[in-house]
């Protein structure tokens, strides 16, 4: 009986220590324990399975010299033998001292096939379902089994009911976990367990965690802490605080370093995992590559701000046109009236000292609106042929009182260079670009000088670059001694909104506007510069067909002729209504002037003779000019149209207007203009805009 005792016991303790992988070895081998104990020839365990209603035998020991029955034992239909099941059901064993005693049938059939003489089964209980049953042959010869041996063979099918209840949960985990593992590997976030602390070592990683982290396998990750991948360490703190703090982070975007070096943006949420003490036994939790997002984000800023700088360049802009609008109404008079006294007082010295300085300070302002002109509009390229060094030469004085009083300019012109066929204005607009990057440069003074030479491009010096075509160029460049730029600020210095100002002081355009505008004249930039050594822009400009002193035609080189015609004069600015009737009327005109279109109907109610021109301002309170015309070309049909403003041409609806006058003028610009629209030569023009060389001033 003790004998018995310690075979349970022996058992029952392999049951509770056995690992799970090795349950199946666990039955083989106390199978052979129980049988041997018996003395029996044959041990085995039978399992239902209820779904497809069969029963198989799933483990067998057999004696020495005892032949196995296993392979013939397999998916046997319950069906085949209903009294077996119905007594297992029932909780019963089946005790066969005799099988040869057994009523000729299928189940005697069977077990005489399989050599059995006697045999007992114990059905594998788990409360009302039978899960199968363990049973013992006699092969050799009949035998029985006493109370003590049948209790033994009861303990061991519950032993073996509970080793198959563990082998199903077992299974059951493993699916769970396999499960658990195909839905890890499954989702596009990184998952990923780590030891407690913030520079926890990876315990367990998905594929995608291991690939944002640059690793082709995931084993590659495991062992290694994440603290090393961390840029932003004072953000992984504030990580690993809140964590301790409260067990958990949501969605904490922080930069990581990949495995190539690359930078990233991430999401982390992680949890910490605790004891029933409160101690942290490992963190898990999610990382998502959130770095294509940022981008983006950061993208739609950049752009934002570009707007918003756009925006404001707009506005300024808009502003600009307006004062230099009203600033160009008041340089006509002061303008015209101090070329009229100058004419009237000839040689009086006395008086040109005290009139010539306001010529001057007007001619200065002048110069400053048509800068204000040239930044407030969009307008088209008015090329004409220009000699480079007189527009150089004329620029001057207003660059050296731009700049600051501790930028010196110097002059080195080259006498024998092409005409080039440009707008005049755009070019002073790209030598100021130019002159005040090259201030910013020299934040504590400096030399910026302008030169120009003339040069032959061969088709050897352009082969494979595509940025000049062959012939001839003048070439303008412009060197100061400031800070200088290295390779990489080189190649992003003509990209739109790059700048190396502060955000503040600069937009990142002027640059930009240079190239665009030499690109539009057919020229290139070129820029060489060397940090602490200065930079130097070289401008190449097509030399123009035509010189530019054939660009005046014979009217622009006459003197105005006098003339009697009736002119309509309507402009609201009172002064400059009084200078411009004033002109006409010294050169045998008649003159009407007028306010608004409501003045011109009212003094034209009495006039005999059909008015031969009206000289109008463009934009006025009420009707504007271009509407004025309309009104009063429906009366007078022979009536000519001479338009005058502060703004361009673009700017006022008059594009492709010939007969424009561009404020402010001179007395000699207003007599060429009116002669030409009355002589019918106004197509010969683009448009009428003072001069800006000295041999006019």
């Amino acid at each position: 009986m003790s004998e018995l005792k310690d075979l349970v016991l022996k058992l029952a303790t392999e049951f509770i220590n056995i690992q799970p992988d090795r349950l199946d070895e666990h039955i083989n081998t106390t199978l052979g324990m129980a049988g041997s104990f018996l003395s029996t020839d044959r041990a085995y365990l039978f399992e239902y399975d209820m779904t497809k209603r069969t029963m198989s035998n799933t483990y067998e020991w057999c004696a020495p010299g005892i032949s196995s029955c296993m392979h013939l034992l397999q998916d046997i239909p319950l069906a085949d033998y209903p009294e077996w099941m119905r007594t297992h059901m029932s909780g019963k064993e089946i005790h066969i001292p005799s099988v040869r005693d057994l009523p000729h049938g299928k189940l005697r059939n069977s077990l005489l096939a399989q050599d059995i003489k006697s045999l007992i089964t114990v059905p594998l209980m788990d409360q009302n379902s039978c899960l199968g049953f363990v049973g013992f042959d006699a092969v050799r010869k009949e035998r029985d089994w006493n109370p003590d041996h049948i209790t033994l063979i009861r303990m061991i099918a519950e032993i073996y009911c509970n080793v198959m209840k563990r082998r199903e949960m077992e299974r059951r985990l493993a699916e769970i976990e396999q499960r658990y593992q195909a839905l890890v590997e499954g989702i596009p976030v990184g998952v990923y367990r780590r030891s407690p602390g913030p520079g926890g070592q990876f315990i367990m990683v998905n594929t995608a965690m291991a690939r944002i982290f640059g690793f082709e396998r995931k084993e590659e990750l495991i062992g290694q802490e994440i603290a090393s991948f961390c840029v932003d360490m004072e953000g992984m703190k504030q990580c690993s605080l809140e964590l301790a703090q409260t067990g958990v982070i949501k969605q904490k975007e922080v930069k990581f370093r990949r495995r190539d070096g690359e930078i990233i943006w991430v999401s982390l949420s992680a949890r910490d995992q605790r004891d029933e003490h409160g101690n942290t036994l490992y963190v898990e939790g999610i990382v998502q590559d959130i770095t294509e997002k940022k981008t983006q984000e950061e993208e739609k800023k950049r752009l934002y701000k570009q707007l918003q700088q756009i925006q404001n360049i707009e506005s300024i802009g808009r502003l600009a046109g307006g004062v230099a609008h009203d600033f160009n109404n008041l340089l006509v008079p002061i303008l015209g009236y101090s070329e009229l006294l100058l004419a009237l007082e000839g040689k009086n010295q006395h008086i040109r000292n005290y009139v010539e300085p306001i010529m001057e300070a007007g001619e200065r302002a002048r110069d400053i609106v048509r800068q204000l002109l040239a930044f407030g509009r969009k307008q088209e390229l008015q090329k004409i042929p220009l000699d480079l060094n007189e527009t150089i030469k004329g620029f001057q004085k207003f660059l050296s009182h731009t700049l600051q009083d501790n930028i010196q300019i110097i002059l080195k012109l080259h006498k024998d260079i092409p005409a080039v066929e440009a707008d005049q204005r755009q070019l002073e607009q790209v030598i100021l670009n130019l002159a005040v990057n090259a201030q910013d440069a020299m934040p504590r003074g400096g030399t910026i000088t302008i030169s120009t030479s003339r040069r032959q491009i061969q088709a050897e010096d352009i082969s494979g670059k595509g940025l000049l075509s062959e012939g001839e160029y003048a070439v303008l460049s412009i060197k100061d001694t400031g800070t200088g730029m290295d390779d990489k600020t080189i190649q992003q210095i003509f990209e739109p909104f790059f700048t190396t100002k502060p955000q503040e002081k600069g937009t990142g355009l002027g640059l930009s506007t240079v190239y665009g505008i030499i690109k539009q004249h057919g020229g290139n930039v070129e820029v060489k510069s060397l940090p602490g050594q200065g930079t130097t822009f070289t401008i190449f400009l097509p030399a123009a067909a035509e010189d530019p002193a054939r660009h005046l035609t014979i009217a622009d080189k006459a003197e105005p002729s006098r003339g009697s015609e009736t002119i309509l004069l309507v402009e609201d600015e009172v002064f400059v209504r009084e200078f411009v009737s004033r002109t006409l009327l010294s050169r045998g005109y008649r003159v009407l002037s007028a306010g608004s279109y409501e003045d011109v109907l009212g003094k034209t109610e009495t006039l005999e003779n059909q008015p031969s021109l009206l000289l109008t301002d463009v934009i006025m309170p009420g009707l504007n000019g271009k509407e004025i015309y309309g009104k009063l070309k429906k009366r007078y049909p022979g009536l000519k149209v001479l338009y005058m403003s502060g703004n361009a041409p673009e700017t006022v609806a008059l594009k492709g207007e010939t007969n424009f006058l561009q404020k402010p003028f001179s007395t000699k610009e207003l007599f060429k203009a009116v002669r030409r629209i009355l002589n019918g030569t106004e197509n010969e023009i683009s448009s009428i805009s003072p001069r800006t060389d000295t041999a006019e001033k």
